[in-house]
């Protein structure tokens, strides 16, 4: 009886659960390009395949946002696993992305089950919850927002984050999340190194995945600390933070600390205004308050259904009163929908099987719930098929015309840096190199620069008439040398442009299809390197889309045909050679991103380099005749002290575990030696 219930709770229960949503995401394991062009998993698919093609070449990723270092591009875990199964299978990046994603979308109920049931050790109630979980969306039923989203309230969310929105990165951090959980709460409870290492592991992974991952995460920790083992608090606490620390220093190399200080600055001003104010403080106490007062509630309950309840309201909070209210605790609360379900979900089961526990004796009752349950979860298991069959859609990329800018540009332009528009900026760099403008993440962005010149050239009212001559300016400045522009006609499904046709008779038509263009923005030299006089350097970044009285000056330096050209050629992407003509008086203005890190040379000698107020690389060559002038990007001082420690922490951990090994040998040779001159069984 004893051997049939382990093998329940440790065999069938989840692959029960991982066979169900295999049945229900069986289509995204053969989904190569899905037909929501809209959706931002473009952009992972373009960094999974750089990453296919070069391993070894990650550390500048110039084809957004006039360069950027590889760790901004996003939270890179996913991409590496789906471009080293690209690479490993020989598969598109597209295809890997999908059945990457979708693998971690069948796992994220299966870690969950693992998490309730080490936790509560009650297999049961966890195969429920991680069943809900699988089928239902309580978030779409408190929310009318995610409601609508979704289009019902028993359409499943998670599978529209994943099917709809490409949303592979959360999907792969609530995979990694209840691992995270069940082994800090082992840490708690338990000695041993192993479970320390561990929670620092999938707590990493939680974090690399998505950035979101870490606030779920310190909710959850909280929610342990106050839960579990309380007579310990502070140690306990200690603990966590020293765990989390050690994490994060592991990590680091690939989320170093400029990378979050620039999701800590965009992310409340991305897809809305979320900052903390007030209200939000407000909202903080309120979801206290709460907390505190389920506690007392809770005092009497076990541990496991306390730290559900726990966690189920801190995500409710979030979620609720940043849609319902707008209150908004942190930026973008609908993003936590999933997190609020897996709360719900255990909470419910959890707290549903404690109110049954006391009618043990009523059979008929028992029986009467376990039929309308299984009524309930085979009804919601062929909904979701259904609604999955509905909802994942492929689409042939060639027949679309992001794919046709695309092979365009990359025929055409020649390595030019360019500006896509709108939504086609998300596939652009699935089908070439060419470098664009725009087509990052906002929240990951160093600066604040090109969200600037992108609203600006999309649309900046207070401009009046000159709109188009700004929006010219800011194109020049930044070295972009075409632009496509989507009309009120075209497919793409979203417009950003206020006045679509304003560059018509101003900017010549490269290519026009329907009523998508691309036009030409005229420049002196296709470099993106140039001579300028001194005094036409940007020294100050602009305050807004107006403020370009230096920009100005640049741009005019940029066109004057007396300055002499600069021909920039790309030997590695983080490795650039200009070759330099003497002129007196003048500076090396390259526009590409300047960060810690980039080193310039002459003959292999340094010369001095900086930042202007555009952000791009200023260098001072001096040489007396021509010369070449070698830009070697190396990642920074940031990097290698990050690298640093990451290898003391990997080494310490290693070195940790040697010293643990060897004090259990120390102890367990003797009983071993004492054993065998007395002749008695050693214990286990």
């Amino acid at each position: 009886m004893k051997t049939t219930r382990r093998l329940t709770g440790t065999v069938l229960y989840p692959t029960l659960l991982l066979l169900i949503n295999i049945l229900i995401a069986a289509r995204l394991f053969r989904l190569e390009y899905s037909f929501y062009l809209g959706s931002n998993e473009g952009t992972f698919i373009a960094i999974a395949r750089q990453i296919a093609t070069h391993p070894a070449n990650l550390l500048w990723w110039p084809y957004w946002d006039c360069g950027v270092p590889f760790q901004n591009t996003y939270l890179p875990l996913l991409h590496l696993i789906v471009g080293a199964y690209s690479a490993v299978s020989g598969v598109s990046a597209a295809l890997a992305f999908h059945r990457v994603s979708a693998a971690f979308y069948c796992l994220g109920p299966v870690s969950l089950y693992a998490m309730a049931r080490v936790i509560s050790g009650r297999p049961h109630a966890s195969f429920l919850g991680a069943l809900a979980f699988s089928l239902v969306s309580p978030c779409a039923w408190f929310v009318p927002a995610i409601r609508a989203d979704i289009g019902s309230v028993w359409n499943l969310r998670r599978l529209w984050i994943i099917g709809y929105d490409g949303e592979g990165p959360l999907t792969a951090s609530l995979a990694f999340l209840p691992l995270a959980i069940l082994f800090f709460y082992k840490s708690i409870t338990r000695d041993g190194l192993r479970y320390k290492v561990l929670a620092g592991v999938f707590a990493g992974a939680t974090v690399l995945a998505n950035a979101f991952g870490a606030v779920l995460l310190g909710l959850a920790c909280l929610c342990l600390l106050a839960s579990v083992k309380t007579d310990r608090f502070w140690r306990n606490a200690v603990m966590i933070a020293l765990v989390g620390a050690l994490a994060y220093a592991w990590i680091s190399p690939l989320a170093p600390p400029s990378v979050l200080a620039a999701i800590r600055f965009n992310s409340p001003t991305v897809d809305g205004d979320y900052q903390f104010t007030s209200r939000s403080m407000l909202g903080v106490a309120f979801m206290a308050f709460g907390a505190a007062l389920l506690w007392l509630m809770t005092r009497r309950t076990a541990a496991h259904l306390r730290f559900f309840i726990l966690y189920a309201w801190c995500n409710c909070c979030i979620v609720l009163l940043g849609v319902l209210t707008l209150v908004y605790i942190v930026p973008q609360p609908r993003r936590y929908g999933e997190a609020m379900d897996m709360g719900l979900c255990l909470a419910a089961a959890f707290g549903g099987s404690e109110v049954l526990s006391r009618y043990k004796r009523s059979k008929a009752l028992r029986w009467a719930m376990a039929e309308v349950l299984l009524v309930a979860c085979v009804a919601a298991f062929l909904h979701d098929r259904r609604y999955a069959h509905s909802l994942i859609q492929s689409i042939d990329i060639t027949h679309t015309a992001p794919y046709r800018v695309a092979r365009w540009m990359d025929e055409h332009m020649h390595g030019e840096r360019v500006m896509v528009s709108g939504a086609w900026s998300f596939h652009f760099n699935d089908f070439t190199d060419t470098p664009q403008l725009k087509g990052s993440h906002d929240p990951m962005q160093p600066n604040l620069l090109t969200r600037i010149a992108v609203y600006t050239i999309y649309s900046y009212t207070e401009a009046g008439s000159a709109d188009t001559a700004y929006a010219i300016l800011w194109l020049k400045a930044l070295g972009a040398h075409a632009i496509s522009v989507p009309g009120t006609g075209s497919r793409e499904s979203y417009t950003p442009f206020a006045h679509p046709h304003k560059f018509d008779g101003v900017l010549p038509v490269l290519w026009r299809e329907e009523d998508d263009t691309i036009y030409g923005v005229p420049s002196r030299s296709e470099s993106l390197a140039h001579l300028i006089p001194e005094e036409a350097l940007v020294r100050h970044m602009p305050d807004n889309g107006l403020d370009v009285g230096e920009m100005r000056r640049y741009v005019a330096a940029l066109d004057d045909p007396g300055m002499p050209d600069a021909p920039l050629s790309w030997r590695r992407r983080d490795l650039a050679e200009i070759h330099v003509p003497p002129r007196a008086g003048t500076a090396l203005s390259v526009q590409v991103r300047y960060t810690p890190g980039w080193r310039a040379s002459v003959n292999g000698r340094r010369i001095p380099i900086a930042g202007d107020g555009l952000g791009f690389i200023v260098a001072h060559p001096a040489c007396g005749g021509p010369c070449t002038v070698v830009l070697d990007y190396d990642g920074g001082p940031e990097l290698r002290w990050s690298a640093l420690a990451s290898s003391l922490v990997m080494l310490g951990t290693g070195l940790a575990a040697c010293l643990r090994m060897r004090k259990r040998r120390g102890v367990r040779e003797p009983a071993i030696r004492q054993a065998a001159v007395h002749d008695l069984p050693l214990a286990p």
